[in-house]
């Protein structure tokens, strides 16, 4: 009599679907039965659904996950000569992308090591600065990364639109959009940009009557389109020479939050949010810190820091509302956590010695793992 159980294929899938990736990788080698169900796109979407989210923080060429116990470090491809800035997250995958005009696209899975660079975009003859995002388009069950090209010193500078390219990796080829496709605007290198509900959104501006209009610039995955949302009239008419706008990313999917860095001094850097998504009249300033000469202050928590060089840098919001921000103290760069409902501003004790940071909701999964064509381990 065999010794030998055999589990029904339902029963299988339940166990497996809760296992880490790490584990499920070296159960690959199993069989080839087992090899088949685990790199079928079907269980590796049925994993990823399953996976919980972590905030996850990223040092140079390596990436953090604070609240896992214990402390879970993953890393990211890495190059003698330099380091790739992370640009964005989206389901268990990675997008880095080096340089103003991003030329070189990787797209990894830092959970399994497991990474592909993109072909090379267009080059154009001017000199121009780009922006890229990874997002996953549902109709045709495939991530795309979409970059916004902008030329700077020529007569089309922010009275042009934008040139814009798509990358499948399905496909693993780019091809640009009509040209027109996307409002004229133009979009600064390294612009941040937020999530919600699919959509990829940076702040941009273009040149109307002599001055800056900003507003922000969304762009859709499925159907390859972009909306403009409008900025509450005190930004959407500030001076872009004196101020910082940017979306934050993360949150709970259902809001868009803008930070705004005021000019003169004393400075305001304020937090802006749309509670209902696309009603201009929604916009809400929901905390202001003030900053002058080296002190920060939020007067609404009766705080005050000193040594602080620079106005603090937004990171991302949390599933819970706090807000991440990068803080110089004295010296330091430090990360804080600003509860606006609790009133608090804590000091998480994490002090960042690295020049690109990142942060954001990260899921391990086994996105990667069935792909052959151009994916290297590391």
């Amino acid at each position: 009599m065999s010794d030998t159980v055999f589990f029904p294929h339902e029963i299988l899938l339940e166990i497996l679907r809760r296992l880490p990736p790490k584990t499920l990788l070296k159960f690959t080698t199993v069989c080839k039965s087992w090899r088949s169900l685990i790199t079928h796109p079907s269980f590796i979407s049925l994993h990823h659904r399953h996976s919980p989210s972590f905030l996850l923080l990223q040092f140079s060429n390596r990436f953090v996950l604070p609240h896992r116990h214990p402390s879970t470090i993953l890393r990211l491809p890495s190059s003698p000569h330099r380091d790739f800035p992370v640009v964005s997250f989206c389901n268990g995958l990675v997008c880095l992308a080096y340089g103003d005009q991003c030329q070189t696209v990787i797209v990894c899975n830092p959970c399994i090591r497991r990474f592909v660079t993109l072909s090379a975009p267009l080059q154009y003859p001017c000199y121009y600065t780009s922006n890229v995002a990874l997002g996953f388009d549902p109709s045709k069950c495939d991530y795309k990364v979409v970059r916004i090209s902008c030329m700077v010193d020529d007569e089309r500078f922010g009275l042009s639109a934008p040139d814009v390219e798509v990358c499948s990796l399905a496909t693993g080829s780019w091809r640009t959009l009509d040209h027109g496709i996307a409002p004229v605007c133009y979009l600064a290198g390294y612009s941040p940009h937020g999530f919600h509900d699919g959509l990829v959104h940076w702040v941009a501006k273009r040149c109307v009557a002599g001055g800056w209009y900003n507003f922000v610039l969304s762009f859709h995955f499925e159907g390859e389109m972009f909306r403009e949302v409008m900025l509450p009239e005190s930004l959407a008419r500030a001076s872009t020479d004196a101020v910082m706008i940017n979306v934050v990313g993360g949150g709970n999917g259902k809001t868009l939050t803008v930070y705004h860095v005021g000019g003169g001094s004393p400075c305001s850097c304020d937090i802006w949010v749309m509670k209902e998504y696309g009603e201009v009249e929604s916009w809400n300033k929901v905390f202001s810190f003030v900053m002058s000469g080296f002190c920060l202050e939020a007067p609404s928590l009766g705080m005050m820091l000193s040594d602080v060089e620079i106005p603090p840098m937004e990171l991302c919001v949390t599933c819970s509302g706090e807000v991440l921000l990068l803080v110089d103290v004295a010296g330091r760069r430090c990360l804080y956590s600003l509860d606006i409902e609790r009133k608090s501003f804590t000091d998480l004790q994490i002090e960042v010695d690295t020049e690109f940071v990142y942060s954001g909701y990260y899921a391990e999964s086994l996105l990667l793992l069935n792909i052959a064509s151009g994916v290297v381990s590391y």
